[in-house]
């Protein structure tokens, strides 16, 4: 009966370096789940949310971008980002197919966030590959606005 609970030094290595591979693979597998990153290359239809500051970079490194304010006409004229194009809300999702292109990369913005990550996912599902989301809407935008 005591050689049941006898473990062999052998086994004990073997047993200790399968915990430490499992450990290390929820390690790894935790670390990948935190990125908030919704865009992969590898993913026909999906969109990315960036920073104020990543969306920044986005637009002066990208002169084919299309900047789309998704907010009413009287929020666009308090302020947008420079160069973008008004599409309210409720015109971008009924029309999204005729208005925009599918080649063409898209930032989305508006005043919070949650109607342009609407559009957003409308766009990606709908065969858009290249979408952007401002996180946080223009709310977050720390940068000079257009008026």
């Amino acid at each position: 009966m005591l050689r049941v609970l006898v473990i062999k030094r052998r086994q004990l290595y073997i047993a200790l370096a399968a915990l430490i591979i499992l450990i290390v693979g929820i390690m790894v597998l935790v670390a990948l789940s935190q990125s908030n990153e919704t865009f992969s290359e590898s993913l026909k239809y999906a969109y990315k949310k960036i920073t104020p500051q990543q969306a920044k970079v986005l637009i002066s490194n990208n002169d084919d971008l299309s900047i789309l304010d998704v907010r009413s006409e009287r929020e666009f004229l308090d302020g947008h980002i420079q160069n973008a194009i008004l599409v309210p809300y409720k015109k971008a999702k009924k029309n999204y197919n005729t208005l925009l292109d599918k080649q063409k990369k898209y930032l989305v913005y508006c005043d919070t966030g949650k109607k342009s990550e609407k559009i957003a996912k409308l766009l990606s599902s709908n065969g858009f590959s290249k979408v952007y989301l401002l996180a946080g809407g223009i709310k977050k935008w720390t940068y000079e606005l257009e008026k």
